[in-house]
């Protein structure tokens, strides 16, 4: 039987690495996806290339997961679920991280709720 916890933590790694160096991935150093969890891999790669990008990355939905599985005939099983979401969650904090190395704090960042109409207009001047 497979550990889901591991197997978690060893894609949330890979995803990390690969992360840290773009355009690597097939570096010998380069961690491995295990075959376990390809198919999972699979649909969060397929999941994050479609992600909605504002001011920066929106999480993956709820609404995005149960349309990759109604297009696909595929149904995504809890336990993919909860790693698609770890490894969404381990995205968004790298996205996180490099616009606070940036120079702004996480509460600088402009969002749909923050964002103000003179914000917008000085956007665009």
């Amino acid at each position: 039987m497979i550990d889901f916890e591991w197997l978690q933590n060893e894609l949330v790694q890979v995803l990390r690495w690969q992360l840290a160096n773009p355009g690597r991935e097939d570096d010998p150093e380069a961690p491995e996806v295990p075959f376990a969890g390809r198919r999972v891999w699979s649909i969060f790669l397929d999941l994050n290339s479609e992600r909605s990008v504002g001011f920066g990355p929106g999480p993956i939905t709820s609404a995005a997961i149960e349309a990759w599985a109604r297009l696909r005939r595929e149904p995504v099983r809890p336990w993919e679920l909860t790693i698609i979401r770890a490894l969404d969650a381990a995205f968004l904090d790298k996205a996180r991280d490099t616009v606070e190395r940036q120079g702004k704090s996480a509460d600088q960042r402009y969002t749909a709720e923050t964002l103000t109409p003179e914000m917008f207009r000085a956007m665009f001047r």
